[in-house]
């Protein structure tokens, strides 16, 4: 059978050159054209051999070439592809970690404001004069290092202030108001800017110092002390934050009943103290405060406030730890509701709230 059978035209591309070369297929068509071919095959078919030989190897390269351009372009292909995944992550990840980032710088300032805070203190306890003990009395020296404690474990004022803001909008429908264990004054700073009339007592000379001096009424008493010369019903709020995990039982006592004694009808007694029903307060946290005699429970509270002709108006857990202190919740949803109750058992928040109503 003979090769003189291709196409008209010349092969269109690489493989069917190759195809051409390779079977010695013969493009072209007419008598003369296979004559001539005839006539002159047998002068140079050794040279013909030859390029066709050389014409099958650069074919051969060319296929090769084309390959590793098609794997470069599948491997670049796969980078870009690589390349927007890893942009995409990381504006996943930058849009996560800016509100962390945020967060920390807002630590840092906190974390900066209450150390210029404590500053502020120390100067105003050095210069600012004494009340009632002098200042070689022995506990001169105790008030300075309580000072120091409540800067340290309560966090900053401003902290504390917002912290209270709740307490000042319900004393301002009952007033007067007294701040029993007023501390750093807090609450009578947040009264003062609510028009709130409010008095506060404590028994560390320095705040109570302090305090005077930036124009506050504040006397030098403990607890039952401080109520001595409030007449009957004459106190709309009593606010005692942070007080009765301090008080001896007696002392406990005399607070619920002299409560009783100087609130009017539908006056409120404010507690917060630390929750006692969590096991990491319970166990830990409370005991930073070496001047901390015991957790105070709330049925304790409720019993003693019942006892004494209070209705319980509100009784809360408030102020929860840092997220990322309890267990993480996962799993199956048993598992989920067993985790869930242990967190609420170990983990619960920081402080109790008792909001109590003389009826």
């Amino acid at each position: 059978m003979s090769d003189d059978r291709f196409a008209d035209g010349p092969p269109g591309d690489a493989d069917a050159w190759r195809e051409v070369l390779s079977r010695d297929r013969r493009y072209g068509s007419g008598a003369v054209a296979a004559m001539l071919r005839r006539i002159v095959q047998r002068l140079v078919q050794p040279y013909l051999d030859q390029q066709r030989d050389f014409n099958l190897a650069t074919l051969d390269l060319l296929r090769d070439m084309r390959a590793e351009i098609d794997a470069l372009r599948r491997d670049l292909k796969g980078d870009l592809v690589a390349v927007q995944d890893d942009t995409r992550r990381a504006d996943e990840e930058l849009a996560r970690l800016i509100p962390v980032v945020a967060k920390r710088n807002d630590g840092l300032v906190a974390a900066l404001d209450q150390k210029i805070e404590s500053v502020a203190a120390r100067f105003r306890d050095v210069t600012n004069p004494t009340v009632e003990r002098p200042a070689s009395s022995p506990g001169e020296r105790s008030d300075f290092l309580y000072r120091r404690l409540e800067d340290n474990l309560r966090g900053s004022e401003a902290e504390v202030r917002e912290a209270m803001r709740p307490y000042a909008d319900r004393a301002r429908a009952a007033q007067p108001v007294i701040d029993v264990g007023c501390g750093r004054g807090e609450f009578l700073t947040v009264c003062r800017e609510a028009g709130i009339t409010a008095r506060g007592f404590d028994t560390n000379e320095r705040s109570v110092a302090d305090l005077r001096q930036r124009g506050f009424d504040v006397a030098l008493a403990g607890v039952p002390e401080c109520f001595e010369g409030v007449a009957g019903g004459s106190i709309g709020t009593i606010v005692a934050t942070h007080v009765v995990e301090h008080l001896p039982i007696d002392a406990l006592f005399a607070f619920f009943r002299e409560s009783a004694r100087v609130l009017r009808s539908g006056g409120f007694v404010i507690i917060e103290t630390p929750n006692a029903e969590s096991l990491l307060v319970g166990a830990s946290e409370f005991w930073r405060d070496p001047t901390h005699i015991a957790p105070r429970h709330p049925a304790a509270l409720t019993t003693l406030a019942r006892e004494h002709g209070f209705a319980i108006d509100e009784i809360a857990s408030v102020h929860p730890f840092p997220e990322g202190t309890a267990l993480e919740v996962s799993g199956s949803p048993e598992l989920r509701r067993v985790i869930e109750a242990i967190n609420a058992r170990l983990f619960g928040p920081q402080d109790l709230r008792l909001v109590l109503k003389k009826v």
